[in-house]
């Protein structure tokens, strides 16, 4: 069993007197040494650079914190290497995440794969049901899946391992992934086809099933690793300079890419790199570290307003997620990414729109305003698994609570009424319309709205397809 240490409050903690990490590798200049020389123009813009960089991968680490290593709100952590599920799908009193989903039932995994790769068995799943594993490393790349799109609907066992391993071939496996870091997220989404079918995905996900490779195999189990400290994740400490001691934590449980490595080679100047060695920074450049940092959160900000694609109207924020090839050298648009929607799915797995503007570019308000929107015959979401259009109270991208408990509509909402030329009209308002079974109800105020598309096919893709304008009724 693998065994953590949590770093308590007022221990060990970094101050400013304390300085910033560096790794304790012999260097024959010290990178400190050459910090002494730089303007702190230079530092400032080096240390934003570096934050850009580093975005993700720590906002990713407070997730990881809260859940598995502290645990949050007076619970206790989820063990690593253990599934757990969301057994009932999400309403407006779920506040954890924003701008969840309504239509699957989440099961959510820590991988620590230090010890020894891990092998993922999932169940045969009616190709009917989608679902998906999506596996995402330290640095927030999206890198496997397993479901109906990346493997099938069949049952099988995959192997996950991580920096240094290298494991054997072995006939009862099917696909094996490789991780760039220790410890993985796991996001497993099951489709929902109203709430008598839960039952059926409860069944699905005990089936997900997380296995050390030497129990799997019936052989030795390797050694536990050394105790681990953890950094105390301080929301304040994230959105400063020391907020490099996370990152040095982090780089220590990753392997570099090589397309990487001159960027953090320049990174070292200002005390990043892997490891715990703590030395000092020339006092006078410290807050140039800070503004760095502070200039670095006000562009992902601005990023985040212009990061997608506008599409009549809806926004597309897909291109900041996916996998290290799809995004290698993108460091802005993935800290804006993450900033928004920290774990975004591929393209090809959901391609999302959203908006919380009208036709003429006014915020979307229920509390003033009527809206609609309609699809013609034949234009439908074009999907190989599901659609669905949720709404969201602004600013807080949260479920609105409404007297008939309904948080989206889909092609499983099977009220939904059609007019005689085949199109489908969904309103979009505070108080029920005369034609209630259309209605996606709205806030007594501004909301947004998130059109999902899973699996989406080619015309989606292509950009042959767009959603249609949202209209406001007299």
């Amino acid at each position: 069993m693998t065994e953590i240490i949590t770093r308590r409050p007022g221990t060990t903690r970094w101050s400013r007197r304390a300085g910033y990490c560096l790794c304790g590798i012999l260097l024959t200049i010290s990178p400190l040494s050459i910090a002494a020389e730089l303007s702190a123009a230079t530092v400032k813009e080096i240390a934003e650079e570096a934050y850009i960089y580093a975005y993700p991968m720590i906002q990713n680490y407070k997730t990881m914190y809260s859940r598995s290593v502290a645990g949050r709100e007076g619970t206790p952590p989820r063990p690593f290497n253990i599934f757990s599920h969301r057994t009932k799908l999400l309403g407006p009193e779920y506040t954890a995440i924003v701008g969840p989903n309504n239509d699957t039932l989440y099961s959510t995994a820590w991988l620590d794969l230090r010890r020894e790769p891990l092998v993922i068995s999932v169940p045969a799943v009616p190709q009917s049901r989608y679902y998906s594993l999506q596996f995402i490393d330290a640095f927030v790349y999206n890198f496997a899946y397993i479901g109906q799109r990346a493997t099938g609907s069949e049952a099988g066992q995959y192997l996950i391992y991580g920096p240094g391993q290298a494991p054997a071939k072995y006939p009862e496996i099917d696909r094996y992934f490789s991780s760039n870091s220790e410890f993985v997220f796991v996001i497993g989404r099951t489709l929902v086809n109203g709430p008598q079918d839960i039952p059926n995905v409860l069944a699905i996900q005990k089936q997900y099933l997380i296995t050390p490779l030497s129990e799997f195999t019936h052989t030795p189990s390797p050694p536990p690793p050394e105790a681990l400290l953890f950094p105390e994740y301080i929301a304040e400490k994230a959105r400063t300079g020391n907020s490099i001691e996370y990152f040095n934590f982090l780089l220590s449980r990753v392997n570099i890419y090589p397309g990487d490595k001159k960027i953090l080679e320049r990174f070292r100047v200002i005390g990043i790199q892997a490891g715990g060695a703590a030395e000092n920074l020339p006092a006078d450049l410290l807050p140039a570290i800070d503004e760095g940092v502070q200039a670095a959160l006000e562009k992902i900000r601005a990023e985040t307003m212009v990061i997608g694609n506008q599409v009549n109207g809806w926004n597309t924020t897909y291109k900041g997620f996916g996998s290290r090839e799809d995004l290698q050298g993108r460091f802005l648009v993935r800290a804006a990414a993450a900033m928004i929607a920290l774990y975004g799915n591929d393209r090809e797995e959901n391609s999302g729109f959203s908006r919380t503007l009208d036709a003429s570019g006014l915020p979307l308000d229920a509390g003033k305003k009527k809206y609609s929107i309609s699809f013609a015959k034949g234009q439908l979401p074009p999907t190989n698994a599901f659609w669905s259009l949720t709404m969201y109270r602004y600013p807080e991208i949260q479920l609105v609570r409404n007297p008939i408990k309904r948080y989206s509509v889909s092609d499983r909402t099977g009220e939904l009424a059609y007019a005689p030329d085949g199109s489908l009209t969904i309103y979009l308002q505070h108080t029920a319309p005369a034609q209630q079974s259309n209605w996606l109800p709205a806030p007594d105020g501004p909301f947004a709205l998130s059109l999902r598309i899973y699996l989406p096919q080619e015309g989606v893709l292509n950009g042959t397809w767009e959603p249609p304008q949202i209209t406001e009724i007299d």
